[in-house]
């Protein structure tokens, strides 16, 4: 069995509008395809519909309850984790870690007091845009040249202040770039890959990812094939293509997985839900060793939250 971190999923939206359960469903991620993996660690997002952008901060929480409702009743194989002392207690009792995060500063609305809130219900890493505008900055999407609001560098502040990790994924490039010179935390790229191989603007540019080690942070390979290829079919070759580049420039020390799974309509050839990733780990192995397969697959993680995600 191969140890397994994925940096982010919409598994908790995904199960709260379709009414399916944790342990065993219909969508990408559930307890049974989980527990074919050593140690597993999953970030579970909630991600917000613009349907649901007028009461947001009151839904991120009806499915952060939907979310803990899950998780007690299958208590005895999964439970929530804050910090990386959490994930070896877990690891230790053969449980799955499911560390929680949000997608989207619609949650907080206008109250940077929301921020301790989200944080005292367990969430430890957050994206500050998704595609559109928010009070915080611009997604990626918009195509803006605007960089983060006011409001958005005070949230950036509060979450470097009380050790909430700030997720890039999603967020413009101007705003990255204003994050950047504000920053007093390192801050990652949970669910992106590499502008130069797939010309996608969700991707980090060069430029981005130097700037993405220098902080400090880490990049999880997103597998949605129109981040990963120009073509209409992506392949565990596109995967490698992203990592090899990627590598080239910060490292591989700073590359982990972030799939994106139940936020992706389509998924690469054979890696269509997520005990697929042992069939991708084979392969890493093959290519790459056993030493680069575990950085990839946990140990780069663990290395920043031990430093970063410590309460």
């Amino acid at each position: 069995m191969y140890n397994f971190v994925d940096l982010h999923c919409d598994t908790i939206t995904a199960m709260y509008e379709r009414g399916e359960n944790l342990l065993k469903n219909n969508l990408h991620i559930d307890i049974n395809r989980l527990i074919k993996f050593k140690n597993p660690t999953q970030v579970f997002a909630v991600w917000l519909a613009k349907k649901y952008y007028k009461d947001a901060f009151n839904v991120t929480n009806k499915m952060i309850d939907f979310f803990e409702k899950q998780l007690e009743e299958n208590n005895s194989c999964i439970s929530k984790v804050t910090c990386f002392n959490h994930i070896i207690k877990n690891n230790e009792q053969n449980k799955i870690s499911g560390l929680l995060s949000i997608e989207g500063g619609e949650s907080i609305e206008d109250n940077l007091d929301n921020i301790q809130h989200f944080y005292n219900r367990g969430v430890r890493i957050f994206t500050l845009c998704w595609n559109y505008e928010n009070n915080i900055g611009f997604g990626a999407f918009t195509k803006s040249k605007e960089g983060l609001k006011p409001f958005g560098k005070d949230v950036v502040k509060i979450m470097n202040e009380i050790n909430m990790v700030v997720d890039v994924s999603h967020l413009n490039e101007a705003g990255f770039w204003d994050l950047y010179k504000i920053a007093k935390k390192p801050f990652i790229a949970t669910h992106s890959n590499s502008y130069a191989i797939c010309n996608h603007y969700r991707n980090l540019k060069d430029d981005q990812l130097k700037a993405l080690k220098e902080c400090g942070g880490i990049i999880g390979i997103n597998l949605y094939p129109a981040f990963l290829t120009e073509k209409n079919i992506a392949t565990e070759d596109d995967i490698f293509k992203h990592i090899d580049y990627i590598a080239n420039i910060i490292g591989i020390d700073k590359i982990c997985l972030g799939g994106d799974f139940d936020g992706i309509e389509q998924t690469p050839k054979g890696l269509e839900e997520v005990s697929k990733y042992n069939s991708l780990f084979n392969k890493i192995e093959k290519i790459y060793g056993k030493e680069i397969l575990d950085k990839i697959s946990y140990k780069n993680f663990y290395d920043f939250c031990k430093k970063n995600i410590v309460i």
